[in-house]
């Protein structure tokens, strides 16, 4: 005779009550989430809603400036402009008293004193053009040259070095454009400048001129034309400059 060994039957309230406790516990966490996502939707609209732990500062009251706008002046209901008309000074050019200059070369030449011309540029002619002999300055050179030169200085008489000085004109039928500086000639002062323009005294009238110019070639005096000598006596010519304004 055969026995059989039923299985042990399970207790259904046990199951039934585990089943329970994750049911609610599941209902608790969606109804959590449902309240959460709320929130968070109404902080993303509003964040300065109180359920917000992290609310924005507070902006600052903007600062109204006045307006820039002018106002029209309040003039009183009979106000009337009146106008003064003050006659002014003729301009009527007063005659200039020309200043006379004397000339001194380093070596005790005067150039007898002439006045300065009036000129609209910054440097104008000190006196006349003059001939002297080149040997009075140069023994070596004798009557086998014939030059131009002479200083440049400014309204207190002191020395301008730096100076461009130009030549030009024509000397024998020969175009002559010739530039040099003033302070590299100090035979004729410390702001001197020197010219050769031939091996042997020659006549010319009016032929050659000199001028001072800036580093553009723009002038700063006038073209001063001169004369040249056949005599050994007047194989220089001294012209010089000075500022007048």
């Amino acid at each position: 005779m055969a026995f059989t060994r039923e299985s042990p039957k399970r207790n259904p309230r046990k199951r039934t009550g585990g089943e329970l406790f994750w049911n609610l516990l599941t209902i608790l966490v969606l109804i959590m989430m449902c309240i959460l996502s709320g929130a968070f939707v109404a902080i993303y609209f509003n964040p300065n809603i109180p359920l917000n732990p992290l609310p924005p500062p507070t902006m600052p009251v903007p600062l109204l400036l006045p307006s820039d706008t002018p106002l029209p002046p309040a003039l009183p209901p009979t106000w009337t402009a009146t106008i003064t008309i003050t006659p002014s000074p003729s301009n009527t050019p007063q005659p200039q008293t020309p200043t006379a200059t004397e000339t001194q070369l380093p070596t005790g030449i005067s150039i007898p004193p002439t006045a300065t011309l009036v000129s609209t540029y910054p440097f104008a002619l000190q006196g006349q053009p003059t001939g002297i002999d080149a040997s009075v300055l140069y023994p070596e050179r004798a009557c086998k040259w014939m030059g131009v030169g002479g200083q440049v200085v400014d309204l207190q008489g002191r020395p301008v070095t730096g100076i461009t000085v130009q030549l030009g004109g024509t000397l024998n039928g020969k175009a002559i454009d010739q530039t040099t500086l003033t302070g590299l000639a100090t035979k004729y002062g410390e702001a001197g400048y020197e010219f050769e323009l031939a091996k042997e005294p020659a006549a010319t009238s009016q032929t050659l001129w000199v001028r001072l110019v800036d580093q553009a070639r723009l002038p700063l005096s006038g073209k001063i034309f001169f004369d040249t000598y056949a005599e050994c006596e007047k194989s220089l010519i001294i012209v010089n400059f000075r500022q007048v304004k």
